[in-house]
């Protein structure tokens, strides 16, 4: 998982003309720190960034023409099982661009009422799939289970192998919290770790928070709490 700010990008931040050796080691822990508590606060243990290979993952059918998936920013294939007893997966069509019209299938984003089929050029990740009017296929084979002792669990019916993740590179707002979260720890770790620092522009004392309010609502307002199927 790669940090969300370099050195370079906190020392201009804190206006720290050279930093060599040991403080360079420390602003790095700090920057690798920030980057673990922006996740943690997210609910994104995994990050932001997607990831550099497509992987398989497998999902419950809804047995309609829409099915909530991970969060991802590009998907290779869609396979399904033509019955929930079967054991293999037949592979859809895949559509030479996501809304070509030309295969089995459709990623999008929001709902499937209103779904967005281009939220990658806003930097946000496809988490649906839905049946192509066009395609071959009306619906995503069920794998609800009703019957028996274990009622309403659900089977793999769906498999998608995709590039599973937030966004493709860093979200810009995400590397200024992670910047702005290194600044405030610097200044405050630098002041002999005060629950109170002077601020002498304002004649007030500033004192520290589990997440300065500032940076809560840059991650709040954005939308970046972790999208989960189920």
């Amino acid at each position: 998982m790669a940090d969300y700010t370099t050195l370079a990008e906190v020392k201009d931040e804190i206006k720290l003309v050279d930093a060599a050796g040991a403080e360079s080691d420390f602003l790095n822990d700090l920057i690798d720190a920030a980057t673990k508590k922006i996740n943690n606060f997210c609910g994104r243990p995994e990050g932001f960034v997607a990831l550099a290979a497509a992987e398989a993952r497998y999902f419950t059918g809804t047995g309609k023409d829409f099915l909530r998936i991970n969060e991802c920013v590009e998907i290779t294939t869609v396979s399904v099982k033509d019955s929930a007893t079967d054991t293999t997966y037949t592979d859809w069509t895949s559509p030479t661009t996501n809304w070509a019209g030309d295969g089995d299938w459709l990623a999008y984003a929001r709902s499937p009422k209103h779904p967005d089929f281009t939220p990658l050029s806003r930097g946000r990740p496809y988490t649906g799939l839905m049946t192509d009017p066009n395609g071959s296929y009306s619906v995503f084979t069920s794998g609800f289970r009703n019957v028996g002792v274990r009622k309403g669990y659900g089977l793999p019916t769906v498999k998608v192998t995709a590039k599973w993740g937030f966004a493709v590179t860093v979200p810009p707002d995400i590397k200024q919290a992670c910047i702005m979260t290194v600044a405030r720890w610097y200044k405050q770790l630098r002041s002999q770790m005060q629950d109170g620092v002077a601020n002498v522009d304002f004649g007030t004392l500033l004192y520290t928070q589990r997440m300065h309010p500032a940076i809560a609502s840059i991650l709040l307002d954005g939308a970046y709490k972790r999208h989960e199927v189920g």
